[in-house]
């Protein structure tokens, strides 16, 4: 049986479709840039709501869409995105991505995981909570047949993990900062796009027919140094079949991404957030980041299946073990 595809959408974004939904995990189109000087980092940033319609691939059955943090390039046209190509989709992440995307009226659906439904990187033992597709939760090694309303419906579900975004460049995190409080309107410069309070990463599950999981992928939505992004110990010992990296200031961080690939031991290894996107033409060939030693992360993975996908191509996952 050959597993599903997934596509790499360009920096953060991916999309999965599995027995009849989907999972996005936080799309970017817009892409400005100073001056629309290509490579040049904008100070001001707006949805390209032209760039979403022409590029965003057709989701409509896509009921999850996961976020990591609330930085523009992961967060800025998910409102629009879910309006007009997966109006049946909920997102789930911090208070600060609530916030945001809040404030891009009218609103859409979110859920913000409580601090104790995050799994403890420092802890393995904590257990993480379980978000299904069909809107039920249940905390790992919970027995979901108890679950109110009945066995999930939903073929997916997600669990959040606490992470860390690595620094930019010199150790340095040039967006830091949370909001707090409720927005009046999207903001326009690049520096009020705040991190967030918590940065997640996620352990997704695609499950069969019968609630258990077919293919178990981490995404990894930034450079963390271990144990930040770690997995927790989940109760039914499922290995992991994918990684998803994030590429972007790899080497500002210790031991990554050597350190999850140990503790995940996946079967493939799918490499994001490689490219250079301020004001690229969406319709070449992607270049990578300026100043980036990606030769040196390729290093990392030596012994791993990998794949460094050009955005909008798929990637088949590797046949499913039963």
């Amino acid at each position: 049986m050959a597993g599903p595809k997934i596509q790499f959408l360009g920096v953060g974004g991916w999309l999965l479709n599995w027995k009849g939904e989907g999972l996005l995990l936080a799309p970017s189109f817009s892409n400005p840039a100073s001056f629309n000087i290509k490579g040049f980092p904008p100070l001001t940033v707006s949805t390209n709501r032209e760039k979403i319609r022409r590029y965003m691939p057709p989701a409509s059955k896509v009921t999850m869409l996961l976020a990591g943090h609330a930085h523009y390039d992961h967060l800025l046209d998910v409102a629009d995105v879910v309006r007009t190509k997966t109006p049946n989709a909920v997102v789930y992440g911090s208070e600060t991505v609530d916030y945001l995307l809040q404030a891009d009226k009218p609103p859409i659906a979110t859920v913000v995981p409580g601090r104790a439904q995050i799994s403890n990187h420092k802890d393995p033992s904590w257990r993480g909570t379980w978000f299904y597709s069909s809107g039920q939760s249940i905390r790992d090694g919970e027995n979901p047949m108890h679950l109110a309303g009945g066995p999930p419906k939903g073929k997916i579900r997600a669990m959040p993990v606490n992470s860390m975004h690595a620094p930019h460049i010199f150790g340095i995190n040039l967006l830091p900062g949370a909001y707090d409080d409720p927005l009046e309107d999207v903001p326009t410069s690049v520096f009020d796009w705040k991190l967030g309070h918590k940065t997640l990463a996620w352990v997704i599950d695609l499950l069969g027919d019968d609630g258990k999981p077919v293919y178990r992928i981490h995404y990894q939505d930034s450079a963390a140094t271990p144990p930040w992004g770690f997995p927790p110990l989940i109760s039914d010992s499922k290995s992991f079949d994918v990684v998803i990296l994030c590429a972007a200031s790899w080497d500002e961080v210790s031991y990554y991404p050597t350190g999850l690939l140990r503790a995940t031991r996946p079967r493939l290894v799918l490499l994001g957030h490689w490219e250079n996107f301020f004001g690229n033409d969406l319709e070449e060939p992607a270049e990578t980041i300026p100043l980036q030693d990606y030769g040196g992360l390729i290093q990392q993975l030596d012994g791993y299946q990998h794949v460094v996908p050009e955005p909008f191509s798929e990637v088949s996952l590797p046949p499913p073990l039963w």
